[in-house]
């Protein structure tokens, strides 16, 4: 990818942590257009986006720790244009699942309140040399707020991730839960909020649509 990016004339910043893949890549590819970061890219890329977005971003993102990048990316609201992301194939199925079905998880929403996602479909494991022992998924990621603004980034993520602790419980003993969480906002605001937009305390978190934890959170921060 690296190569066929620099071969049409782009400038490249590329993110490696092996220090003797940096020097591979340097002797490989050479200077002409690539800027090559050594370390950790969770704690790099920052440093690189300080005043502005990248225009494209797109890589085959290291397993364990591709969640924590896709989320940082989102969290400081630095998606580029367009992100072409490989992941492991459950964690793809997450980031699109629907409510109600097995996958759909606190970063389903936050990836689809955050942005546009769209599955490009799945990858076998000859697609890599060598080939992993797991199956991977292509994910499009665009900036977007497809359910609107959200009044308070951090009060939205403390809620949902709060109230998707225990998935399997229902909203009303979620809320009871995190109560006693920092930060967490009084409970009978919270309750009041979902019954106000029609959400019975009895659903269970997985249920919730991402438009519904978008309009709860901002009902939250508004009471």
């Amino acid at each position: 990818m690296s190569q066929s990016i620099l071969n049409i004339g782009a400038h490249l910043t590329a993110f490696e942590i092996d220090p003797a893949y940096c020097d591979w890549l340097t002797e490989y590819l050479g200077s002409g257009g690539l800027e090559l970061i050594a370390g950790d890219v969770t704690k790099t890329w920052p440093t690189q986006w300080v005043h502005q977005k990248p225009d494209r971003v797109l890589g085959n993102l290291p397993y364990n720790a591709a969640s924590a990048i896709i989320a940082a990316f989102i969290e400081s609201d630095r998606l580029a244009e367009r992100c072409v992301f490989t992941v492991q194939d459950e964690m793809g199925l997450r980031m699109t699942a629907s409510p109600g079905t097995k996958d759909y998880s606190s970063f389903s929403v936050l990836c689809q309140t955050g942005a546009s996602v769209t599955d490009g479909g799945r990858l076998s494991p000859g697609s890599f040399y060598p080939s992993p022992r797991v199956r991977s998924r292509i994910i499009v990621m665009k900036p977007a707020r497809p359910w609107g603004d959200i009044a308070d980034a951090d009060q939205f993520r403390l809620l949902v991730r709060s109230l998707f602790a225990s998935r399997r419980k229902t909203l009303s003993n979620n809320i009871i839960s995190a109560s006693r969480l920092r930060a967490f906002p009084e409970i009978n605001i919270v309750k009041d909020s979902f019954s106000a937009e029609g959400i019975t305390l009895d659903r269970r978190p997985e249920t919730v649509s991402p438009g519904e934890w978008v309009s709860v959170s901002n009902r939250i921060v508004a009471s």
